[in-house]
Parts: C-alpha cells; sequence; structure tokens
C-alpha cells in the first residue's frame, strides 16, 4: 500500500475517533427557545439547599428569580407511619433547579409546574419507588400519599399525583435537561398504576424542550394531553437525545399540537413507543429504535394523528396489525438545530448511551 495513502488514512480515522469523542453541543435548542426563550433563573440570586423543607421554600417562592442547586439526596418531609408525609415541590415562575455532580436525587419527591413559565430543571435524578416500598403491607388509603384502589382499583400512590414531573394548567418555556426518571420494571411490578407519568403535559402548557434524559424501568412514560378533550394548538414539545429503556409505553403519547422527536435511542419498549393522537403532527427524526413494538403508531383516540418520519433506523421492532398507521404530515418546526443534531442515525445509539442522564454535562 503506498506510504502516503496509508498515513492519510490513519490521520482521517484520528480525527474521526477525535471528533466522535468530543462532548456534544448541549445547547438548548427546541420549542423552548420559541415564545420568549427560557433562562429559568439566571441573573437571579443562586442558593444550595440540603433540605426538601429549603428547596420547597425557594422554589415556590413567586414572582423572585432563582438558581437552586443541591448535591447528594433529598427525601420528602414527615414520614409514611405518621401519614404526614409530604413529597411535593410546587415549581414557580423563573427558577433553575440543578443537580451538582452526578448524585443529585430527588428520593420520594416529585415537582408540579402549574401555570407557571421559565424553568429549566437540569441533572437531577427522581423517583418515587421509596414511597411505594415503605407503604405497610394491607395499607388503607393515606391522604394525598396512597389510594388502596386507585382510579382503576389498583393501589396507587398519591404523592405529586404519582408523576415525577407534572406539568399543567397554562404553563410554558420549560427546559429539562439531563436528568433521569425511573420507577420499578414494569415486567416484575406489575400494576400499571401504582405510578402514574414519569414525565406529564396536560392542559395549555407548551413551548418545553426535553433533552439528554435517561427514562427507565417504568409503564406509563409520558402523557401529553390527559384525555381526547385535553387538546391545544401550541402544545410544542421538542424531545431530543433522550434514552427510553424497559418502559411500557407512552414513548410520548401525544395528543394534538407539534412535536419533534429526534435523535433518541429507544430500547426494549414492549407496548409502543411514540404515539399520535387527536391530529397531533409528530417529527419523527434520526431515532433509533431497537427491540421495540410499535414505534410511530395511533391508539385509543377515534381520531388518529399523524407522523413525518425522516431517516429513522430500527432494529429488531415490528407492528402490531390492528393498530392504527399514522398518516403524513408536515410539522411546523420553526427552529434552528442543525448545530446539536446527530446527522447519522447509527451514531445515535452511542451517543446518548454515552452523553444521556445526570453527571454529564462536562462542565458541573
Amino acid at each position: 500500500m503506498n506510504k502516503k495513502f496509508l498515513n492519510l488514512v490513519l490521520f482521517l480515522l484520528v480525527i474521526t475517533a477525535q471528533s466522535y469523542g468530543q462532548t456534544p453541543n448541549f445547547s438548548l435548542v427546541g420549542f423552548a427557545t420559541q415564545n420568549g426563550g427560557t433562562t429559568g433563573g439566571e441573573g437571579g440570586k443562586e442558593v444550595v439547599v440540603n433540605t426538601f423543607e429549603d428547596l420547597k421554600k425557594y422554589a415556590e417562592i413567586v414572582d423572585t428569580t432563582y438558581v437552586i442547586k443541591f448535591a447528594g439526596t433529598i427525601t420528602g418531609s414527615g414520614s409514611i407511619a405518621n401519614q404526614d408525609y409530604v413529597g411535593s415541590i410546587k415549581v414557580a415562575s423563573n427558577k433553575s433547579i440543578i443537580g451538582i455532580g452526578d448524585q443529585a436525587f430527588l428520593d420520594g419527591v416529585g415537582l408540579s409546574i402549574k401555570d407557571a413559565k421559565n424553568i429549566i430543571i437540569k441533572n437531577i435524578k427522581l423517583s418515587l419507588i421509596s414511597v411505594a416500598k415503605a407503604i405497610p403491607a394491607d395499607s388503607e388509603n393515606i391522604a394525598k400519599t396512597y389510594s388502596k384502589l386507585g382510579d382503576e382499583g389498583r393501589p396507587q400512590i398519591l404523592v405529586n399525583g404519582g408523576d415525577l414531573i407534572s406539568i399543567q394548567g397554562a404553563s410554558s418555556n420549560i427546559w429539562i435537561d439531563h436528568c433521569e426518571f425511573f420507577e420499578e420494571n414494569p415486567r416484575e411490578q406489575t400494576n400499571q398504576d401504582l405510578y402514574d407519568g414519569l414525565l406529564d403535559v396536560k392542559g395549555n402548557s407548551g413551548y418545553i424542550t426535553v433533552s439528554w434524559c435517561y427514562f427507565h424501568d417504568h409503564h406509563k412514560c409520558s402523557l401529553i394531553g390527559n384525555s381526547d378533550k385535553d387538546l391545544y394548538a401550541d402544545r410544542k414539545i421538542t424531545f431530543h437525545h433522550n434514552y427510553y429503556k424497559t418502559l411500557q409505553e407512552r414513548v410520548p403519547l401525544y395528543r394534538g399540537g407539534t412535536a419533534h422527536f429526534f435523535n433518541n435511542y429507544v430500547y426494549d419498549i414492549y407496548g409502543g413507543v411514540v404515539n399520535t393522537r387527536d391530529n397531533a403532527c409528530v417529527r419523527v427524526e434520526k431515532n433509533y429504535f431497537e427491540k421495540c413494538k410499535n414505534t410511530i403508531y395511533s391508539k385509543n383516540s377515534s381520531i388518529v394523528g399523524s407522523a413525518e418520519r425522516i431517516d429513522n433506523e430500527e432494529l429488531d421492532c415490528f407492528f402490531s396489525n390492528n393498530l392504527a398507521y399514522p398518516a403524513d404530515c408536515t410539522a411546523d418546526i420553526q427552529y434552528q438545530y442543525s448545530d446539536v443534531l446527530t446527522n447519522t442515525t447509527s451514531e445515535v445509539k452511542d451517543v446518548v448511551i454515552q452523553f444521556a442522564g445526570v453527571g454529564k454535562l462536562g462542565d458541573n
């Protein structure tokens, strides 16, 4: 082989390896950049908290801008045994809540965003497993914590409505980045109603970006719109570079409005991935689906949704014959995202696994 040619090949291999190993562009893109943009607590006072009480205090202060940081584990106040457990925080407008390092964990604590705007949630793990494990066997109802029969005749956790993050009312301009959401392996914990959603959006809420997050081990991942009457024209959400693993369905379930679902790695979803309903238009772009059932479909609404499919890759996936296959649409995506786009779909899996989740910001 010609020596100059060999040197050129080696040089290109080195350059490719170096560029592939670089930290991706973690800048905010998507719908949260529109409608005035999303800055969270930027420009406000920075506080570091160590307790649930302090986190709740600063997060719930209205009309004051804060950057709130914490490290380690924060659990709710009170106790299950005394039936005075409190594990919900209502986040007010103009706040950033940011985990320090790679161990920031809201253990048994959920975040509720209602009629609020300009909020950033970053670098935090969330789970309600500890609440479920603390419920005594054969327990009766515990107000705001546990229902023995729930809505469907099965036990249900009521802390924060059973959601890890709930966005509702007229909320807008929210960025959720590098977080981890999980409950229990759904094949082992078979009560699909014990917990509700990992991240749910309802009402007239929109202009949201969910990026570089890790969602795993749960039945119902993300409900967008809580009924076929809960439709909102400006329900606009971007999901990109998220890692979805071992979930039953709702990745996401999307009613009405517009969504952009790009560069996500989706593995072991055994019920269904993108369920587009009620005239929703979802751009599904350059995602890597592996071992998934029903990657893009429409189910359980009389009016189906639509999808714009762009260069997705599927490995060991299949589609159920009894489901509606969404019609084509063209999503109204007015922001630029080329600077963060992983252009080669086959690389999405490795990039997302390496960089999604807590402790992977590169500057934290």
